[in-house]
């Protein structure tokens, strides 16, 4: 039977055990567990994090395949957010997965009766972007963006930046631009984002592994520094 010190031996060694228990004390909302949420979760959830609300309304598709990590064939058809509690389940059980088969819109983040640490964004959809970053300000939780991370192969081009230093794809544009016309701090948030330039492709969405898992363990490593340097 494998315990929780025994798989946290190592985190402890890399963090120490007072950081340790402030993130198996943290609460964390995970928007999308595609190619980049579902890298951080599992991310996330072996490191440590106590509990993860995991927000998407999609099923697992077997184009998913070939880059998203929770999935497999077996999968197919499944509600992914039940896909990724099971996973994280079989790898530990004391941290807390709860799913929530929500499709998101702009004016679909009312959660009063929940309170969390930190909210990471792994969703492709403009006005569901904005109606989180709206819920952030509101709340006064901080949130990390993931921006647009298809036709790119190179993994080591992925960095990090407050929103408004952030460049390269359309769907950061967009949002830079409609956060600024609805008079955000773009300053405010930290987005994950590519720098390489877009790869010549023959469907527009050409997507394989290694960029969007790139950007979900920078997510992911973001979060738990966020969770245990804020506190420690």
């Amino acid at each position: 039977m494998i315990t929780s010190s025994d798989i946290d031996k190592r985190t402890k060694a890399l963090l120490g055990e007072e950081a340790l228990t402030y993130l198996k004390k943290s609460k964390i909302a995970l928007f999308g567990v595609g190619g980049v949420g579902g890298t951080a979760l599992e991310a996330l959830s072996r490191t440590g994090v106590g509990e993860i609300h995991i927000f998407d309304y999609d099923v697992v598709e077997e184009s998913n395949l070939n880059r998203q990590i929770l999935f497999t064939a077996n999968d197919i058809g499944k509600k992914k957010v039940d896909v990724a509690k099971a996973r994280i389940a079989a790898i530990r059980d004391d941290v807390q997965v709860i799913p929530h088969f929500l499709r998101l819109t702009g004016d679909s983040f009312s959660f009063a009766s929940e309170h969390f640490d930190l909210l990471i964004d792994a969703i492709d959809d403009l006005e569901a972007k904005l109606g989180l970053m709206e819920f952030a300000i509101r709340e006064n939780i901080p949130l990390f963006l993931s921006l647009g991370m298809a036709r790119r192969m190179n993994p080591s081009l992925v960095s990090y930046a407050t929103l408004d230093k952030t460049g390269g794809d359309a769907l950061g544009k967009k949002l830079r631009k409609r956060a600024r016309e609805l008079g955000f701090d773009l300053s405010q948030f930290t987005a994950v984002y590519s720098k390489e330039p877009l790869c010549e492709t023959h469907l527009e969405l050409g997507s394989a592994m290694m960029v969007p898992s790139a950007a979900g363990l920078l997510l992911a490593s973001l979060a738990v520094s966020y969770l245990t340097s804020s506190r420690v």
